[in-house]
């Protein structure tokens, strides 16, 4: 059984890429689980994995670095409920040292029939460029020493979401990643593309990586700020909209929200929505950078008149700004669209300081 742990920054891509690994592994006639991880407890990412029918299991409240015994117990729930092929456990985005702290820890302690095979990193091709050519990302210092961190310690970076860089963008990419990392193995890849997932899929499997790779110098205390200029949001509704009216309503609260975060200004990790009418699901996201079109997806609802929405968002602010300001933009679209909106479940916070079970 082959374990692939897979990192890299918020809204880089990772849960696209295993979707789309799973779906290749389907046709091989593999079974695959996912293990998810995030600080919070309420994730679209693991609605989403179970809405595509992928065995899934959680560890949250926490990175896998500080829940070392949490992943460990899901790692036998998951081999004891489906007998997995293959499992990939995707790190929170937000987490960096896991060479350390989860790979060598796995390595070292765990004598069970799982085999750690790879540890890769998954960066945005646009901001490794913006980043690699010296220009600003729109985050704190702080949290940029994180995304630093992680590209460091990558065994295989993933280059991702390459179909968006400009005609010869990749070429000088790539350049940028040879001359500031020498001796970094990288692939570039868009993650839409099954055959591309599949390529790297046989890179992790005809060569592991990442597992041999030097413990990072991080300094802690920098990591420690970076995650907490973060700010955690989930929440749960539940919106009843008279006249099947939900498209509509989806599309305003969706563009109230984003308005709000870019003037507020906020620098966006990613905003998710995982939202549901029956049969029908959909998960709209919006990483850093801009995307495009995002409308035509939750249009499908037009006709409901009542649908669950689970939000996720970590986005640099303050999360108690973050959740007055998504409450503000759902009475709006309550009084505007005469719905009546209903609170499951709310948790909002800044994670806290990483203290990792082990580090080796």
């Amino acid at each position: 059984m082959d374990l692939h742990l897979v990192g890299g920054f918020l809204g880089s891509g990772k849960t696209t890429a295993i979707i789309g690994a799973v779906k290749v592994l389907l046709g091989q006639g593999k079974v695959a689980g996912v293990i998810t991880n995030d600080q919070g407890k309420y994730l679209v990412d693991t609605a989403f994995f179970r809405l595509s029918d992928v065995p899934t299991v959680e560890v949250t409240g926490g990175c896998f670095c500080c829940n070392y015994d949490d992943l460990d117990a899901r790692l036998d729930q998951l081999e004891g409920a489906v007998k997995p092929d293959v499992i990939f456990a995707e790190s929170v985005g937000s987490c960096a040292d896991i060479v350390a702290t989860v790979v060598k820890p796995l390595l070292s302690l765990r004598h069970h029939q799982t085999a750690l095979t790879s540890f890769s990193v998954f960066v945005d091709s646009r901001l490794l460029r913006m980043r690699l050519m010296d220009q600003d990302l729109p985050f704190n210092e702080d949290v940029v020493y994180i995304f630093d961190k992680q590209i460091e310690e990558a065994g295989l970076l993933v280059v991702n979401k390459a179909d968006l860089l400009l005609p010869g963008q990749a070429q000088e990419l790539g350049s940028l990643i040879r001359s500031r990392f020498p001796n970094k193995r990288f692939i570039f890849q868009d993650s839409l593309q099954l055959l591309q997932v599949q390529r790297w899929l046989e890179t992790l499997v005809s060569t592991p990586s990442g597992l041999l790779n030097k413990p990072l110098e991080i300094d802690y205390a920098r990591y420690g700020a970076g995650e907490a200029r973060l700010a955690w949001l989930d929440e749960k509704l539940l919106i009843n909209i008279p006249c099947g009216r939900a498209g509509a309503l989806l599309v305003y609260l969706i563009g109230e929200i984003l308005d709000t975060i870019q003037k507020h200004p906020a620098p966006l990790g990613h905003l998710k929505f995982f939202i549901q009418a029956g049969e029908k699901e959909v998960k709209v996201s919006f990483p850093t950078l801009t995307v495009e079109n995002w409308q035509a997806q939750v249009l499908l609802f037009d006709g409901v008149d009542e649908i669950q929405l689970l939000i996720n968002g970590r986005i640099e602010m303050d999360a108690s700004i973050l959740k007055d300001l998504i409450q503000a933009a759902l009475a709006k679209a309550a009084i505007s669209f005469q719905a009546e909106v209903s609170q499951v479940q709310i948790d909002y916070f800044h994670p806290g300081f990483p203290r990792p079970t082990h580090r080796m």
